[in-house]
């Protein structure tokens, strides 16, 4: 079975941004994501749509 969830360093790869960078959309609430225990996580589905609204550049 695929995993649908992505940690923070795996979005910084998949989007191709730094893990700082990660952090600080999702301090401001810029990127869709959950937090579970003190453990940031996204869900590529999220991400995929968030990135064909904002295009990465809008953030």
């Amino acid at each position: 079975m695929n995993r649908t969830t992505l940690c923070v360093r795996e979005v910084a790869a998949y989007l191709g941004i730094h893990r700082d960078m990660v952090y600080l959309l999702v301090k401001r609430n810029k990127i869709p994501h959950l937090v579970i225990l003190n453990t940031i996580i996204f869900t590529k589905e999220s991400l995929d749509v968030w990135a064909g609204d904002s295009g990465c550049n809008g953030a």
